[in-house]
């Protein structure tokens, strides 16, 4: 295996025009499609064990762009390939590094500064490709010890760790690549304590007209035969997919702008699961069974969720001003739909999440003022409380262009809880235990995916964006002190269906905790449509 491998092999492709091949098409379709979203979730774990396993090096040059200015770069990428490995199979990158070595000035700028050592994570984003099609290939959780910056001389930044399984579904040359490269780094003066700031991100980008390949593997005809790995292998027979799958293990910017086209338009949105009736009664013609969800080792993430909620019967909204975190199992388990129709999704994959605020359960505490009844003036704290794990689950579609619709369900109960009421400037005593009698169960969707150059749109589990459902209120218990019962009125103002709301999540931020960095705090969206009353209430 050449180092800097330079040549382009093409995919197989394969299927049939008839129904039961086109529904066979459309299951190798979803293995391949099933293992952009989860290998890079599911972060490699396991030494490589293929056969014929080398390592292979490359030196690229870089410019990386430091506060004061950029400087040239070195950037040694060392990974370790097998030879060739058979179409279906996942190939196990090892032993990967990436080191930054920054020239005498770059070193001398930091010294400057006050900083006297660092450590942190190399991030490299590289390209994955095969024939025509390309992926993205996500080296993002490299960490890098803490290593004393030089007084003198050039300054190496070296990260290693693991990295995901990749996996081609059909013959040809598997070309690695490199790309931009990111350090994070946390920088220590010479008594140890923390710079101001604590924290310096370099950015690298690899010179113009150089070869950028890392390695090439020879992706092999015929059925993969493998240990069994947390990413599920694709199907024995060569696969109509588009090229080698990977995705990115943690938040990464959209690269580009969303496809000039309505998401809900032809072949980005897909049909509604009520639409896919006809299309699974002629697939059991084909005798085939769905599999239950295969688990998968959760990769842990946070980020942050904030919006609107309307209360319908005041034709206003609770703002949820302070964005509540999140904690996310991402990948927990993945369920392929080998029986998928026209309009079904061919895969589905499941994450849970909680919330944390001060270690319970719920969003921060936010305090809203209403007219209720239309005319006297109410101030209360509100509560929402979620109660169990909020199940997400994300369905990916088939599309033509051999882009990845997706469409996203969180689903969860919660309980309203009222407190430090005010009518009209004057205290209402609700009592310390003032609640909806049961949890609300709300389901909020969100829609989005990848177009067919990879770009993300809309929304996704890792990169955020609107979710949207709505949720009925249920009545109050246990509202009021001192012998009055306040549950009537609450119910009578609050209580009922159709309540719509809208939440904006942040991108999330996953990966080893002591180098991830905040996750963004998104910026809620108010509610546009023109039906119901606008999630404008006042905050």
């Amino acid at each position: 295996m050449s180092s800097r491998g330079r040549s382009r092999g093409r995919a197989g492709a394969g299927g049939s025009g008839a129904p039961g091949g086109r529904r066979r098409a459309l299951a190798r379709t979803a293995s391949a499609g099933a293992a952009v979203l989860v290998a890079g979730l599911v972060p490699g774990t396991s030494a490589a064990v293929d056969e014929d396993v080398r390592t292979a090096e490359a030196v690229f040059a870089y410019r990386c762009a430091l506060p004061g200015g950029e400087h040239p770069a070195a950037v040694r990428v060392s990974a370790g390939l097998p030879q060739r490995v058979p179409a279906g199979r996942a190939v196990r990158p090892a032993d990967v590094s990436v080191a930054v070595e920054l020239p005498a000035a770059a070193a001398a700028e930091l010294t400057a500064r006050g900083v006297a050592s660092a450590e942190g994570a190399v991030r490299l984003t590289g390209r994955l490709s095969q024939g025509e099609h390309s992926a993205e290939l996500p080296w993002t959780q490299l960490t890098t010890p803490q290593a004393p910056v030089p007084a003198e001389g050039p300054y190496t930044v070296r990260g290693a760790g693991p990295v995901p399984e990749v996996t081609a579904g059909s013959a040809g040359v598997l070309t690695f690549a490199t790309g931009p490269v990111t350090l994070d780094l946390l920088t220590r003066t010479a008594d140890g304590t923390a710079t101001t700031p604590p924290d310096l991100s370099v950015s690298c980008a690899p010179e113009p007209d150089q070869d950028t390949a890392i390695a090439e593997v020879r992706i092999t005809p015929g059925p993969g035969a493998g240990e069994p790995s947390a990413t599920p292998p694709a199907p024995a027979e060569p696969s109509t997919a588009p090229g080698p799958t990977a995705a990115p293990t943690g938040p990464r910017p959209p690269g580009g702008k969303p496809p000039e086209r309505d998401p809900g338009g032809p072949g980005i949105r897909p049909p509604q699961a009520e639409n896919g009736g006809k299309a699974r009664q002629e697939k059991n013609a084909d005798d085939c069974e769905e599999p239950p969800a295969t688990p998968l080792p959760p990769v842990p993430a946070h980020g942050y969720v904030a919006g609107y909620a309307n209360v319908l019967k005041l034709g206003a909204a609770m703002f949820v001003k302070d964005p509540g975190l999140m904690r996310v199992s991402m990948a927990k388990a993945l369920q392929m739909h080998p029986c998928a129709g026209e309009g079904d999704p061919v895969f589905t994959l499941y994450s849970d999440a909680t919330l944390d605020y001060r270690g319970k359960p719920q969003f921060p505490p936010a305090r809203s003022t209403f007219l209720t009844f239309g005319f006297m003036p109410t101030t209360a704290t509100v509560e929402l409380l979620l109660e169990g794990k909020l199940e997400i689950a994300t369905d990916s579609y088939f599309a033509p262009d051999f882009s990845q619709p997706q469409v996203t369900k969180a689903t969860g109960k919660i309980r309203v809880r009222l407190s430090d009421v005010e009518v009209n400037g004057a205290p209402l005593d609700v009592g310390p235990a003032c609640r909806t009698v049961r949890p609300m169960e709300l389901t909020l969707t969100g829609r989005g995916g990848q177009d067919v150059n990879g770009v993300p749109y809309g929304y996704t589990v890792e990169l955020g964006g609107p979710l949207t459902g709505t949720a009925d209120i249920p009545p109050f218990t246990d509202c009021g002190a001192g012998g009055e019962d306040l549950d009537r009125m609450l119910t009578g103002a609050l209580s009922g269906p159709g309540n719509f709301t809208k939440m904006t999540q942040g991108a999330l931020c996953s990966g080893t905790q002591d180098f991830c960095p905040d996750a963004p705090r998104p910026r809620p969206e108010r509610h546009a449509g023109a039906a119901g009353p606008t999630a404008a209430g006042r905050p």
